[in-house]
Formats: C-alpha cells, sequence, structure tokens
C-alpha cells in the first residue's frame, strides 16, 4: 500500500536530526533558508528562514519533494550528484554549491545559491540544504555589468562591449548566411562645439546625439562609443539597403533638431554616416569598419552630413579625404 503524505510526515519526524529537540532552535537562528533532505528528496525539516524564502510554512514545506521547490532542470542533476556522490560516503560530508532557481506560490522565480551536506544519523543517510536567496547579489552583479559594459557619457555600450558582441552577431552572419550592416557615425564639426562652447556643453551633445540613435534603433540593434565623437551601430539581419535607410533616418533626426541647451542657446549638430555590409570575407569587426570609415570620409570629403555607402560611387562632389581635426 502506498504510504500517504501523512504517514510519510510521521516517518520523516522519526528521523533522529529531525527529534533532536535542539535542532529546531539551531536552524532558526541561521540567516539562511535550511533545509533537512532524506535520501528520497522529500523535505524532513525547514527552518523559518526557508519559510520566508518559499513563502510556504514549514508545516507545508515537511513533506514536499525538494524538486516542487525549484523552478529549473538543473535541480533535477544536483538531486542526482546528491543520491550519487554524497549518498555513498561513510562520514558527513561537505558538498559542492549550486546556482539554482527556487519557486515561490504564483511561479515567482527567485535566484538562489544552494550549498549541501551528508548527515550521518542512525537508518537512512540525510541532506542538509544551506539555501541563500541570491536576488540582491544578482542585481549588484547586473549593476557592475552594466557600469562595465557602458560608456558613463552616454551610456551606449563601451567599444570593448560592441567588439565582444560583433563576435557573435557575425558568427551567426557567417553560419546561416544573414545580412548584417555596420554605420559608423561622426558628429561633424565636434571640435568646434567643444572649442565655441567648451567641454561641459560637447559632452551633452555627445549624451543627446547618443539618446536621439538609441530611441530610432530596434531592440535587436546595438549601439557603442566607438571612440571620441564617433558612434558604432551594428543591424542583425539588415542589407546594405536598410542600412543607408536606417543611416538616413538617424542623420535626419539629429540635424532636424539643434541641440538646445539649459540657458535657452541652440547648437546645430549634424552627424556624417559610412556604412559597410558584412561580406563572406570579412575575418571580423575590424575589416567591416574599416570599410564603413572609408565610407565616412567620403562622406565628409563630399560635404559632411550625408551618408555614403562602402563600395558604392558617391554621387556628386569629390572623393578627396579630409583630416580628421577637420571633421
Amino acid at each position: 500500500m502506498k504510504p500517504t503524505p501523512i504517514d510519510r510526515i510521521a516517518d520523516l519526524r522519526k528521523m533522529a536530526a529531525v527529534a533532536d529537540a535542539g535542532l529546531g532552535a539551531v536552524l532558526d537562528s541561521f540567516r539562511d533558508a535550511v533545509l533537512l533532505v532524506d535520501h528520497r528528496g522529500i523535505v524532513a525539516c525547514a527552518n523559518r528562514s526557508a519559510e520566508q524564502l518559499f513563502q510556504t510554512p514549514a508545516v507545508c514545506l515537511i513533506g514536499t519533494d525538494f524538486l516542487n521547490l525549484m523552478a529549473d532542470r538543473k535541480s533535477h542533476g544536483f538531486l542526482d550528484y546528491l543520491r550519487g556522490e554524497l549518498l555513498p560516503r561513510d562520514a558527513a560530508t561537505l558538498g559542492a554549491t549550486i546556482e539554482l532557481a527556487g519557486r515561490q506560490p504564483g511561479g515567482v522565480f527567485v535566484p538562489i545559491e544552494v550549498t549541501s551536506g551528508r548527515v550521518v544519523q542512525p537508518g537512512d543517510p540525510a541532506f542538509t540544504l544551506v539555501i541563500r536567496d541570491t536576488t540582491e547579489r544578482k542585481a549588484q552583479e547586473k549593476l557592475l555589468r552594466d557600469s562595465a559594459n557602458r560608456d558613463p557619457l552616454t551610456r551606449v555600450a563601451t567599444r570593448a562591449h560592441v567588439e565582444q558582441l560583433a563576435d557573435v552577431e557575425l558568427f551567426r552572419a557567417s553560419r546561416y548566411g544573414r545580412p548584417l550592416s555596420v554605420l559608423l557615425i561622426d558628429i561633424d564639426r565636434f571640435k568646434k562645439v567643444n572649442d565655441t562652447h567648451g567641454h561641459a556643453i560637447g559632452d551633452h551633445v555627445l549624451r543627446e546625439v547618443a539618446r536621439r540613435c538609441k530611441a530610432l534603433i530596434r531592440a535587436s540593434d546595438l549601439i557603442g562609443r566607438w571612440g571620441g565623437e564617433e558612434f558604432l551601430v551594428m543591424t542583425p539581419e539588415t542589407a546594405v539597403d536598410g542600412g543607408r535607410a536606417l543611416g538616413e533616418r538617424l542623420r535626419k533626426t539629429v540635424v532636424d533638431q539643434a541641440v538646445v541647451l539649459d540657458t535657452g542657446e541652440s547648437v546645430p549638430v549634424a552627424i556624417s554616416i559610412g556604412i559597410a555590409q558584412y561580406l563572406p570575407s570579412d575575418a571580423d569587426l575590424t575589416t567591416i569598419v574599416a570599410r564603413a570609415d572609408e565610407a565616412l570620409y567620403r562622406a565628409k570629403a563630399n560635404g559632411r552630413n550625408r551618408v555614403e555607402v562602402a563600395g558604392q560611387t558617391p554621387v556628386g562632389g569629390t572623393t578627396g579625404m579630409v583630416a580628421r581635426s577637420a571633421a
């Protein structure tokens, strides 16, 4: 006859570790959640922190399958590890620490860190699971990653982060034969803005150009500060014609409205853009950016405030180069 949940709980309470009168007081002193789990993976004891973590009274946790408190497939492998690695040991053993996702009522997931240990007691062995809620730590880690990956002035991606993400997009474009375009954007006559209005106003212009460009691109696109007054936009699933159309929209959204300062003064701003599409012969992002850079210089030479595409003949004007200092 299959044991009922009541029978199961009665059996669990007979475990030597659970029967220890002082155990509950000790476990309740822990800030981390603690579960005592039998060799089948059934919760035999839970402290007050476990009640708070799983938003469930201890009387309801007892008799529950440990896996029912978890929210990802890794927990199955973790339980297999406990049975396969710790169960055969003869002595109390500290096991592995693993990151999992706990489940609260209503389907709420909580990031957790679980440290396991084997309990030596008469009869069947058991496991202790010390469980720490890592929500705050994960949030701090995300803030640190964002700080490392975002340009502190413009809040778009750093060049290093762009290069890192580009490896993934270029691999996808190469493997599946998908189009990808790169737009290299330079603020026209930015040196004059700094010389005329000061670097604080120059910083304001950089932030505003980045904000306008970021607002116009898709969520799947990537924008980063490439250096100085240059920005790079990477557009997956976009052939060169689509890249040109995006470039024109970016150029227009910048030039059509001057940047307004806190003093009420308006600073006219324009950008030039060079565009290059990924080619099967491109070894990495550097080769694509080199072609986009050539197109950008052509845009500068042809009067600025314009878009040029690598490999295409410019419409009118000269093909000569201009120096960066005069850009």
